[in-house]
């Protein structure tokens, strides 16, 4: 009688714990299961949540935030406005606009007839834009190498005054080169791929002597 007691008390005891089980998964909604750090679903979902806004968003070889190569100037100039400084010289062109957003746009003419100007190299230096990669300026060399290991260095600059060395890397096959002073992405510049970035440092900067 006794173990008869005892096996029934067991089976009671294994049902109400396979109840429990059963409460406690469902609990746990398709949504909650979703949020488990080591699942697939939510690194789908991780990765979406860091899209850029395209207005934001610099891609090597096309375009940085709304700028992209090859755009009519006329455009430009009417989502920018008229730049606050800039040099013109041979049906070449450099914009430079101080502010909002800190942006250098080389520009020529687009064909022979020499009428319209488009949009030919980008160079930015706020932070605020940024590749999908999470390449934005104020990232160390050692980042760049890691995310474009093809990076090669093509002119070094140095200040008239100050004496401070700036460096140029570039990344010629993807169509994006770097300004790196100390160690540090100063400016990002979008340039056509396999297309070395434009010599143009020293009318852009007048204050730097290529080395």
């Amino acid at each position: 009688m006794c173990l008869w007691y005892c096996y029934y008390i067991m089976d009671k005891l294994n049902y109400i714990g396979l109840i429990l089980v059963g409460l406690a998964t469902a609990c746990h909604s398709p949504a909650d299961q979703k949020k488990d750090p080591f699942s697939t679903e939510y690194a789908i979902t991780a990765k979406e949540e860091k899209k850029i806004d395209s207005a934001k968003l610099i891609i090597a070889g096309k375009q940085a935030g709304n700028i992209y190569l090859g755009q009519d100037m006329t455009s430009v100039f009417k989502l920018l406005g008229k730049p606050d400084d800039g040099d013109a010289a041979m049906g070449k062109a450099i914009g430079i606009w101080h502010k909002k957003q800190p942006i250098i746009i080389f520009s020529t003419y687009r064909d022979s007839n020499m009428v319209i100007k488009d949009v030919k190299q980008i160079s930015i230096s706020s932070n605020s834009l940024s590749t999908a990669d999470g390449i934005h300026t104020g990232v160390s060399l050692a980042f760049l190498k890691m995310v474009y290991p093809e990076l090669k260095k093509v002119a070094s600059y140095s200040n008239l005054q100050t004496k401070a060395l700036l460096v140029v890397y570039d990344a010629v096959a993807k169509g994006i080169a770097f300004d790196i002073q100390k160690d540090t992405c100063t400016t990002i510049t979008v340039h056509p791929v396999n297309q070395s970035v434009n010599d143009v440092y020293l009318t852009m900067y007048p204050a730097w002597k290529k080395n």
